[in-house]
């Protein structure tokens, strides 16, 4: 089976968990696969991955016979190599480059729909493109059985062709087990701090865990650290108007090792979030030995089990009593040994069995 796989997600850096995602199921597969790329890759490419770049423009000039020539020569050769592909999946919503190729598309979360307010893109224009991908797609993928509920709450009549596949999350070792007995202060080297990780914007929910932070709940003499984008000047003035500059550590962004000695250092690790289509970082944190704090919502229940403290995390000061919760040492052993055996759960692996099982169901249907 030849797969065509659309890159998008290599082509920016922000969607980081996307691009995780493609890469740990590209990187497992047997499947001959390559990758149309529109704009150039962000980062590395893997020696191993055929990268495709897309036709481009026919020559302006009318009267330019070679330059219209070669590029009709091209052009032909180029649709040939793309109709031999089976199957073309999307992962960011673009559509085949050519019509009549089977056509998979993963969806990662419906909250461009559920929280337009809160949502920090272009919410109208993105679910219009996303709403056209599916109404094309001949298989979608889900990355929960929450977002698949969601999806098909818009889109019933989609219900025979979507197949809700978990992520992995053994791309990072799992912490031993003997580290639970460490109390939080030692485990984070006599500093103990709670960790967010990732974007901050709109429905992610950062401003309540700031303001957790001025709580009386809030456990005392524990710090914040925060990877993922450099502050902006407004949340800046906000650390500053909260009195919270030396309170709260920017990392930025860190690399996969920086990230997982960060989970496994942390007394918690929060992840107040009112909108995901998943929630990796949850079991990013439970595998390396770390305690959760996170959402009250179906999707985190889905993917955590018991093995995190729920909470409604739009109130500062719930969110302050649970993450203080969380880190007494009898809750915190439960939680971290809970998370070691949930997050065993999930493996790329099976990510990957169960995407090719999507890709051949559609392209047998074509054959």
């Amino acid at each position: 089976m030849n797969v065509l796989v659309d890159g998008v997600v290599f082509e920016n850096t922000h969607q980081k968990g996307i691009r995780r995602y493609l890469h740990e199921v590209l990187s497992r597969t047997n499947e001959d696969f390559s990758v149309i790329m529109h704009k150039p890759w962000v980062g590395p490419v893997p020696e191993n991955w055929d990268i495709i770049q897309p036709l481009g423009a026919s020559p302006e000039s009318q009267w330019d016979i070679l330059q219209r020539f070669r590029y009709r020569e091209n052009a032909k050769k180029w649709r040939e190599k793309i109709r031999s592909f089976n199957v073309f999946h999307s992962t960011w919503f673009r559509l085949a480059p050519i019509p009549r190729i089977p056509t998979v598309v993963t969806i990662y979360d419906m909250v461009t729909e559920a929280m337009p307010y809160r949502y920090f893109g272009d919410g109208e224009g993105d679910s219009l493109v996303k709403t056209r991908a599916i109404e094309v797609a001949d298989a979608i993928i889900t990355i929960s059985e929450a977002t698949k509920t969601d999806l098909l709450k818009l889109f019933p009549d989609i219900r025979t062709k979507v197949y809700a596949i978990p992520l992995g999350a053994d791309h990072f070792n799992l912490a031993a087990t003997s580290s639970v007995s460490k109390t939080a202060a030692d485990q984070a080297n006599g500093a103990p701090y709670v960790l967010f990780v990732g974007d901050r914007a709109g429905y992610k929910n950062f401003q309540a865990l700031l303001e957790a932070m001025r709580e009386m709940d809030w456990p005392s003499g524990v710090r914040l650290k925060v990877a993922g984008p450099k502050f902006s000047p407004v949340e800046e003035a906000c650390l500053r108007l909260l009195e919270l500059e030396k309170r709260v550590e920017q990392c930025g962004f860190v690399s996969n090792e920086g990230l997982a000695d960060l989970y496994a250092q942390a007394a918690a690790f929060v992840f107040p979030s009112l909108f995901e289509g998943f929630g990796l970082p949850i079991l990013e944190a439970q595998a390396r030995g770390t305690a959760v704090v996170a959402n009250d919502m179906a999707v985190f229940h889905e993917v955590a089990g018991d093995a995190f403290i729920p909470c409604d995390c739009r109130n500062p000061s719930a969110l302050a009593g649970a993450i203080t919760k969380a880190m007494e040492p009898s809750i915190r052993e439960q939680l971290i040994n809970a998370g070691l055996e949930n997050v065993k759960r999930y493996t790329w692996a099976e990510t990957t069995c169960r995407t090719r099982e999507v890709w051949a169901r559609v392209s047998k249907n074509f054959a």
